[in-house]
């Protein structure tokens, strides 16, 4: 069982867990309305990136955005910025701007590069060539972890054996350019927090871990009616030896600041019982809030149950 933590996904102080901001908090700051029509925005996406960023907030000012909520670590989101990938002028300057305002990318979250768990052989090549420029990508910024999905078609053990085939592959590459590579529970199979934990167990890399969202544990795909979902307690359990990032979700809060479904001193508490001291990522999904006021939130309820923690 490939259960150890590596060096990579830890943080540096003795704290449960170190706080970062996904960049995806501020996702309509960046894309304004592009994403109304949602097959719109992703057919522009692939063909004219830059124009779907609509927004207010340049996404390399993540890092503003960072500071003025107190944190000093920054995940990123390849959509948020899909053509700069191999702009070497864009890239210096994102780093720069992290350099001027002390902030330190810590994990890039990749999307829309391909189904990984393809049943056609010549679709999951082409997925890891579409991975490649945004691992070195990754790798140029600083960060030290990128997060993929585990997309592909075909029945759970097909599919398994397919992403097991192309993350034994991706492990490879991305240790080749320092940066860890993560699994995200992000829908597909990977809702389902056994058919994950399976995964990393089959493909039995150092160098392969998970990305544990807390709330990703819908079953089927997005959208689904009725619901399924896998139980959010016995998932965290399944995945917490593997993990080594969190995606700290949020929708709403309680008077007393509390997220509204999620536990978060249970949910967190699970990760510390097996050795997790990385980055929790402050990732507000809600809409009762600005997206400002919400990672807010999320950041004061990281610290709060990181205190109770202790």
């Amino acid at each position: 069982m490939m259960g150890g933590l590596s060096a990579l996904a830890k943080g540096t102080s003795s704290e449960p867990y170190e706080i970062s901001l996904s960049q995806w908090s501020f996702h309509r700051a960046i894309f304004g309305n592009s994403r109304e029509d949602y097959a719109r925005f992703i057919a522009a996406l692939h063909s004219d990136p830059d124009s779907v960023l609509q927004g207010d907030l340049d996404p390399r000012d993540i890092v503003v955005r960072a500071r003025e909520l107190g944190v000093s670590h920054v995940d990123l989101v390849n959509i948020l910025w899909f053509g700069h990938a191999r702009d070497r002028a864009w890239l210096r300057d994102s780093s720069q701007r992290a350099r001027d305002h002390d902030v330190t990318f810590v994990c890039l979250m990749c999307d829309e590069l391909g189904y990984l768990g393809s049943s056609d052989s010549e679709q999951r090549r082409q997925a890891i060539e579409n991975h490649k420029p945004w691992l070195a990508c990754a790798a140029e910024l600083g960060c030290t972890q990128v997060r993929v999905n585990a997309y592909g078609d075909g029945t759970y053990l097909e599919q398994l054996e397919q992403n097991a085939e192309s993350m034994a592959a991706l492990a490879e590459l991305a240790e080749d350019q320092g940066v860890e590579l993560l699994v995200e529970n992000h829908g597909h199979p990977s809702s389902n927090a056994a058919w994950l934990a399976m995964l990393i167990e089959k493909v039995s890399h150092p160098n392969l871990g998970v990305y544990a969202d807390l709330d990703n544990f819908f079953m089927g795909g997005w959208n689904i009616v009725p619901e399924r979902r896998y139980d959010r307690r016995q998932g965290l359990l399944d995945l917490a030896p593997y993990t080594r990032g969190v995606s700290a979700k949020t929708h709403a809060f309680t008077e007393d600041g509390q997220e509204t479904t999620i536990d978060y001193v249970t949910s967190m508490k699970v990760f510390a019982d097996h050795g997790f001291s990385g980055f929790a990522s402050a990732e507000y999904e809600g809409n009762a809030l600005s997206e400002y006021e919400g990672t807010q939130a999320t950041i004061a309820l990281l610290k709060a149950t990181r205190q109770q923690l202790g």
